[in-house]
């Protein structure tokens, strides 16, 4: 049953990228409502899905196929708010085949791999991976609004004013939109450290432990706040902070997929 909501899911949101995709070709507001209800479709399926899943594990679940159906899950779910409140469904066409990519391994994993060692014992736990799930999903969002920020960059320094460019949004819609997602995927990366030292300082081996997990998401951590003290303090804007945004976003997702390799802890157990 899972696994079928899961199946429907993934479809319902690879025909909705092929719609986006469309979009960029003909902006056509029909697409547009297409795309919305297929992703807000496939999102009701899904979360289905994962209350299933949590219901029956009796936790959150926290397996490799789990934790890629959930960024999914959450990745759409970032877009689709950001798309009601600002009519910019052309960023389904970045946002919905990363989400695809991401959802298809959970489906073909079937919750069978590498689960993380949850300590039954610490009711919080779930709320702090739950945090970590969400920051990692804003920084997809935010790496691929810093890929459209590049791309209309390239097109506006090179005056050549095509497709991109008249179909994207404004340097500086992109630079804000990707300012707010930075911001509050640090504090959620913020909080998922605080709460990560906390367990970490009730398990045996100590509060802090020099594994590859935990250094990983502690330099994504400052990558994303040099970020922002640099936007705040240095004025940066546009290019140089969308290069740190994808750089700090693939080490904390290396530090994810590290999180279910025989490695030894970090920050999202």
């Amino acid at each position: 049953m899972t696994h079928s909501l899961l199946s429907i899911a993934c479809h319902a949101y690879g025909l909705a990228a092929l719609v986006y995709l469309a979009l960029l070709v003909r902006p056509v507001e029909a697409l547009a409502w297409a795309g919305r209800l297929m992703v807000g479709g496939g999102l009701l399926l899904h979360g289905v899905a994962l209350a299933f899943l949590w219901t029956d594990q009796g936790s959150l679940p926290v397996g490799m196929a789990q934790g890629f159906s959930t960024v999914a899950f959450l990745s759409l779910a970032i877009f689709l708010a950001l798309d009601v409140a600002y009519r910019r469904p052309v960023l389904g066409a970045f946002v919905t085949p990363l989400a695809v990519a991401v959802l298809v391994p959970g489906v073909l994993l079937r919750g069978g791999s590498s689960p993380l060692d949850v300590d039954g014992r610490q009711p919080l736990l779930p709320v702090h991976v739950s945090v970590a799930l969400l920051g990692l999903a804003a920084f997809a969002v935010a790496a691929m609004v810093a890929a459209m920020y590049l791309l209309m960059e390239r097109q506006v320094k090179g005056k050549k004013f095509g497709l991109l460019f008249a179909r994207l949004p404004s340097l500086q819609f992109l630079d804000e939109l990707h300012r707010k997602l930075v911001l509050w995927g640090f504090l959620a990366l913020s909080l998922t450290l605080v709460s990560g030292a906390f367990f970490a300082s009730r398990s045996p081996g100590g509060l802090w432990q020099w594994e590859w997990k935990t250094v990983a998401t502690l330099v994504a951590w400052v990558v994303f706040g040099t970020t922002l003290q640099a936007r705040m303090f240095g004025g940066w804007r546009g290019r140089r902070v969308a290069l740190l945004t994808m750089a700090g976003f693939g080490i904390l997702l290396l530090s994810f997929l590290s999180s279910y390799a025989p490695l030894g802890g970090g920050a999202f157990r």
